[in-house]
Parts: C-alpha cells; sequence; structure tokens
C-alpha cells in the first residue's frame, strides 16, 4: 500500500450485500450517472454493471454484483454465480450492509468472503435515515465477526463520507495506470444501460404486481440521420396476466412505463428517443435454459 504520491492507482472493486441494501444507488452516487437500475425492490440488478470513476489518483472500475440470495430457479443461480465469480476478479471489495440487527443471509456472505483473501470494506448504509444509536451495533457485531480493512458508515442516497471512501479506496489499489479511457464511465454500451433505464422504470411503476418474472431486450437501437435515436424494446414476462397489469387500462401503464424511461435515455445519451416499447408472453422463462441464453443470461 505504499505507493509514491504521484503514481497512478487503478484497480476493480466488487460491491456486494444482500439484495435492497443500495449496491445500485451507491454505484450511480459514485460514478454521478444513472448506470444501474434502482429500485425499492429487491433484486433489481442482474447484471455484473462495470462504473469507472477517473480521478487525479487514478481509476476505480466498480463491478455491481447480483445482490447474493438463495436461488430459486435458474435465473437466481446464474445471478449468485455472477456475484461469486465477480469476486475472483477485483482487487477490494465493498460490503454494504444495513443498521440494525444482522440479516441470516449475512452469515452466509461472511462464508463467502472468508474464503478469499482480499481487503473488505464494510459500508453500513443509510445512515441519513437511522440514529448512531442503532448503527454502532451493527459496526460492533460486523468488528468482531470478520477482519476488515476499513468500516465506513455510509449514505449513497445524500453523499455522506462517500469522498472518505473514495479517498481509502485508491489507498488499496495497486499501482496501475487507467485501465479504461478516462472519459468513460462504464465497460457497458449505450443499448444495455437503456434495457436497465427501461428495466428500472418497469419495476416503479408496476408496484407489487409484477414478480420477478420480467426482462427488457432492446432489440433495436439505430441513431437516425437526424440524430434521434430509434430504440425498440420488448418486455418479457412469464404469465398472460401480468402482460394486462403491464400494459395497464387501455394501454396507460405502458405509455407511463415508457414516457419516464424515454425521458431518462434523453438524459443519459443527451440525445432525442424515440421509444417503442411492447409486451411479450414467455412462460417459464426463468427456468428455460435456452430462453435464458436469449436473454443474455449465461453462456
Amino acid at each position: 500500500m505504499d505507493h509514491p504520491s504521484n503514481e497512478k492507482r487503478s484497480g476493480f472493486v466488487a460491491i456486494i450485500g444482500r439484495p435492497n441494501v443500495g449496491k445500485s444507488t451507491l454505484l450511480n452516487r459514485l460514478i454521478g450517472e444513472k448506470l444501474a437500475g434502482v429500485s425499492p425492490k429487491p433484486q433489481t440488478t442482474r447484471n455484473c454493471i462495470r462504473g469507472i470513476l477517473s480521478r487525479e489518483e487514478g481509476q476505480i472500475i466498480f463491478v455491481d454484483t447480483p445482490g447474493l440470495h438463495e436461488p430459486r430457479d435458474l435465473l437466481g443461480d446464474w445471478m449468485a454465480g455472477e456475484a461469486r465469480k465477480s469476486l475472483a476478479e477485483v482487487d477490494l471489495v465493498y460490503w454494504i450492509i444495513l443498521p440494525g440487527p444482522p440479516h441470516p443471509y449475512e452469515e452466509k456472505i461472511l462464508e463467502i468472503l472468508r474464503a478469499v483473501s482480499l481487503p473488505v470494506f464494510l459500508l453500513v448504509n443509510q445512515i441519513d435515515r437511522f440514529a448512531k444509536p442503532e448503527i454502532l451495533p451493527a459496526l460492533d457485531f460486523y468488528h468482531k465477526a470478520y477482519s476488515f480493512r476499513e468500516l465506513i458508515p455510509i449514505s449513497a442516497k445524500t453523499g455522506e463520507q462517500i469522498d472518505l471512501l473514495i479517498r481509502k479506496t485508491f489507498e488499496y489499489l495497486p499501482s496501475s495506470p487507467p485501465l479504461f479511457p478516462e472519459d468513460q464511465i462504464s465497460d457497458q454500451n449505450e443499448r444495455f444501460i437503456a434495457g436497465e433505464i427501461l428495466r428500472e422504470k418497469l419495476f416503479l411503476f408496476t408496484g407489487e404486481e409484477i414478480p420477478y418474472a420480467t426482462a427488457v431486450v432492446i432489440e433495436s437501437f439505430k441513431e437516425r440521420e437526424d440524430g434521434l435515436i430509434d430504440i425498440k424494446a420488448a418486455i418479457i414476462v412469464d404469465k398472460e396476466s401480468q402482460k394486462a397489469i403491464v400494459i395497464g387500462k387501455k394501454g396507460q401503464k405502458l405509455k407511463q412505463i415508457g414516457r419516464a424511461a424515454r425521458l431518462d435515455m434523453e438524459k443519459f445519451l443527451g440525445k432525442r428517443i424515440f421509444l417503442q416499447a411492447w409486451v411479450k408472453t414467455m412462460p417459464h422463462w426463468k427456468r428455460d435454459k435456452a430462453a435464458l441464453r436469449r436473454l443474455g443470461f449465461g453462456g
């Protein structure tokens, strides 16, 4: 960890934690752009999204893993495998927890961390919502359970302590020139991020009615001569009843989802968007290996 003061440091950081602790919110806060779908529902992240932060000190490449959870189907198996695989390819781990008593699955994450020899930062998120007396017991429990390099209470939502987190992160990264162009914020292409934005709006506007039986496929992404980007997207659901919910009465729900997604896409891409979205039923796709491959999950 001793680096000359003017030497660049660059490396990969995995962001792990059980579902719905704020991993995607933290990634978006660190990068300053909406790269990952953010929803109050758990398990909205399905791919390991890399966000890239370039600073004078060097470059941090963040890997936002699917939430570590008990897999219930082939999609769940794939997500848990991706989360574990990401740990084999990084220099540092952020483990995000929430204040309060440890969740039962947190012990399983501890077992995974004990099996890898990586520096781990424990980040206690949502300090904007919890009083200090609620945060301290969590810090005490985890301090005794594992030898963390840093324990940092943060708020991914408000940005509290994020500057400290970034400063500490650079101290643990290897000496290396930047690994990506310094104006690049992700290794995912615009097509992928457009799909993430649409999927976030799907979670946001369907309340608790739609289970995790949805996927988004960007079937066409073309820039026209007049500069407008033409995007055609399919929303995949498990059942006809779910299709009816996503479309809504007289198509109003789908229009609401599409309008909100288009506005966020325009903000991210800095260009006008023409978005066409429709809903397809693909029964049991989460348990169908061929369907999962067609939708981009697994090889």
